[in-house]
């Protein structure tokens, strides 16, 4: 069933164009990443450092898999680095409606 993700963070100060040159970089693998149908970098327009990832996987076991990859290539060390806090991963099954 396709899935979508959605990561979301608060940035310190002074870390939103580093972070968004890093997705910019991070996203071109990304999408070509088996199972990857879409994802964006999406900030909030009231709380700047508020961010999304805007995601859409062919299945949850897709994104494990990548979720898995990106651990362990360190992006998300690399990310939560730059955050206040630990960003929240959140997965939805996409209903047909």
């Amino acid at each position: 069933m396709t899935v979508s993700v959605l990561v979301e963070g608060k940035l310190k100060d002074g870390e939103r164009e580093g972070f968004t040159e890093i997705c910019r970089e991070a996203f071109k693998v990304t999408r070509d990443y088996d199972g990857c149908k879409h994802i964006d970098l999406v900030y909030n327009t009231e709380e700047g450092n508020n961010w999304i990832f805007n995601e859409i996987w062919e299945s949850k076991d897709h994104y494990d898999k990548y979720l898995k990859f990106r651990t362990e290539d360190g992006t998300l060390e690399t990310i939560a680095g730059l955050c206040e806090n630990a960003p929240s991963i959140r997965v939805f099954d996409i209903i047909d409606t």
